[in-house]
């Protein structure tokens, strides 16, 4: 389908023609290869949620008041990293998601408490505690927000994967009243530049949509296509997520009209047809619960990431399903859950895409995984 010429058609396709030409774009992988969801067992590590964007639907960020489990912290303790990292080789987790809010060390509590250990500014601590990750065979993915060129460069070296959310560049959110309203971050010419200079730099790349936060259906077919065009340019963009907005206490931002799981899926499904299978279509499985079969038929491949004991931070209230779970479903399906790692298998052997320094850790974890 051209997406372009047929827009109004695809807005108003019913759920059913969906499927099939899902269906259809589906069809020309699966004679070469068996039917196949994805996801990675990791952890998160939540760095700092000091961040300077005020984004409204954030339960995150720092001016949240948050429950005694869950504090608000301008740089983890080193004591917590140590014990998650702990734990995540005892669940043999292959990846790290290291998050955290965006330009923390604008703050002079996290600039204060780098320079306490020793670091002179954030970037060398999530340096440093990369490393740390891949001697211990555990692929980081960091995902902090908007970086420089430099940054980004100087991330890669230790890094399976990146990625940024570009989640709608509506620009009538930045104004006042819009979610976006005094988030600088969120100018969505500084976070496509960000993706840009991620593709430069050659490295696999995250991105996706955040859906419900005051979009329409236009942004995001435009943001979709807007992906396509970055990713047949650089070809480094290995998974699009869709990502429906979810109601919690403490945020400013309450939709009238919220967005249904459905219309969620559906976006997906646009997605698979935009995309096609070059690119993994993934729906956070937590935000989803009871329609992981509808998802699948809506052409989504993956899971995303999936931990055996570290909370979504971003939805707190959401917890992650258990991998037997999702298994049982993918099987009725006719399908088989595979755990991936944070870097795609085409992106491991793609020049140019995977430093020498992280092949090592993943013949690490594959010599492990044979010596079982």
């Amino acid at each position: 389908m051209n997406v372009l010429k047929n827009l109004e058609k695809l807005k108003y396709l019913s759920l059913k023609r969906l499927k099939e030409e899902i269906s259809e774009v589906r069809a020309e992988v699966q004679r070469e290869k068996p039917n196949i969801i994805t996801y990675s067992k990791n952890f998160t590590l939540s760095l700092s949620n000091y961040c300077q964007n005020r984004c409204k639907y954030c339960f995150y960020n720092h001016t949240i008041p948050k429950g005694s489990e869950e504090e608000n912290i301008a740089l983890i303790r080193e004591e917590k990293i140590n014990e998650l990292i702990q734990t995540a080789t005892q669940y043999k987790c292959r990846e790290a998601l290291l998050m955290s809010g965006e330009f923390p060390d604008s703050y002079n509590e996290v600039r204060s408490e780098l320079e306490r250990r020793n670091f002179k500014d954030f970037t060398q601590f999530i340096r440093n505690l990369s490393f740390r990750l891949l001697d211990a065979s555990i692929l980081p993915h960091t995902n902090v927000g908007l970086l420089t060129y430099e940054q980004l460069k100087s991330l890669k070296e230790c890094n399976a994967s990146m990625g940024l959310m570009i989640e709608s560049t509506n620009k009538f959110l930045l104004k006042k009243g819009g979610v976006h309203h005094n988030s600088p971050g969120k100018i969505p010419e500084n976070r496509i530049k960000h993706i840009k200079n991620a593709g430069r730099l050659k490295i696999p790349f995250t991105t996706g949509l955040l859906l419900g936060i005051g979009e329409n259906f236009e942004d995001r077919i435009h943001d979709l296509l807007l992906i396509k065009d970055i990713h047949s340019k650089y070809g480094h963009i290995q998974e699009v997520i869709i990502q429906n907005f979810t109601d919690k206490e403490g945020i400013e931002y309450h939709p009238e009209n919220p967005l249904t799981i459905e219309e969620t899926l559906k976006t997906a499904g646009f997605a698979k047809l935009i995309l096609g299978n070059e690119i993994s279509i993934q729906v956070p499985p937590n935000l989803i619960q009871n329609h992981e079969k509808e998802a699948i038929e809506l052409g989504i491949d993956d899971f995303g990431g999936i931990s055996p004991y570290t909370l979504d931070y971003i939805n707190p209230k959401h917890a992650w399903p258990k991998i037997e779970y999702l298994e049982k479903i993918c099987k009725r399906m006719g399908y088989q859950l595979v755990e991936r790692l944070p870097i795609y298998e085409k992106y491991i052997i793609k020049k140019g895409f995977c430093p020498e320094n992280i092949k090592k850790t993943i013949d690490n974890i594959n010599l492990n995984e044979r010596n079982k």
